[in-house]
């Protein structure tokens, strides 16, 4: 069962940079102070990282397509420098960076090392994205795949319906890809339950799909 991969990236922005000039001194030559750079504000720290996560972001995701284990030091990295945007700021990169290298950690059999980058993610979604948004149901999406593989099943169930239900919200950022998500969560929750011998709810899922 593979998990998909979703990212975006982000603007660029660079900070100047200003001189100052030292006052002459009576009787004396004039003198020029070391140019001097003013403290960088979050909003700037956060445009620069952008810039540079976007990068390893394209990197990590170009890598798991491939399937090469590269992907783990460079959506490792990607994780690394997301967590270093200033309070409140980049949470969506945040968000993806968790996501990517969970993908890349549950790909190459480091299930429980995978486990806590999901649920790192889903303690940031609220913070970065609205109820209804995709990439909310995503994250529950990519934990309950990685319980199924571990076997937790009970767990996995949970997750499913967590991604379901968040799906059948109102969301502003409704779209043909994120239908497409919501069958796929759905067909695989299905799928789950029928292993499981709970066959009506997996036909009730399967209708749901079908709409």
């Amino acid at each position: 069962m593979r998990i998909c991969i979703c990212c975006c990236l982000a603007l660029l922005l660079m900070a100047g940079e200003k001189q100052t000039l030292m006052g002459e001194q009576a009787a004396a030559p004039a003198n020029r102070g070391d140019a001097t750079t003013p403290p960088m504000s979050d909003e700037e720290k956060a445009d620069q990282l952008s810039e540079q996560v976007g990068k390893l972001m394209v990197k990590c995701v170009n890598l798991l397509t491939a399937q090469d284990p590269l992907s783990l030091d460079y959506c490792k990295q990607q994780r690394d420098l997301a967590e270093q945007y200033p309070p409140q700021l980049g949470m969506l990169d945040k968000v993806m960076a968790h996501d990517e290298y969970g993908i890349a950690l549950a790909a190459f059999d480091h299930k429980q090392e995978a486990l806590e980058e999901f649920n790192q993610e889903i303690l940031i979604v609220p913070k970065a994205v609205k109820p209804g948004s995709p990439e909310w149901s995503v994250a529950y999406w990519h934990r309950a795949m990685l319980y199924a593989q571990m076997g937790q099943t009970d767990k996995a169930d949970r997750d499913y319906r967590a991604a379901e239900e968040n799906f059948r919200k109102p969301s502003e950022s409704a779209d043909a890809t994120a239908a497409k998500k919501r069958r796929a969560i759905l067909r695989q929750h299905a799928a789950l339950l029928q292993k499981e011998g709970k066959t009506e709810a997996a036909h009730q899922l399967l209708q749901e799909a079908s709409r």
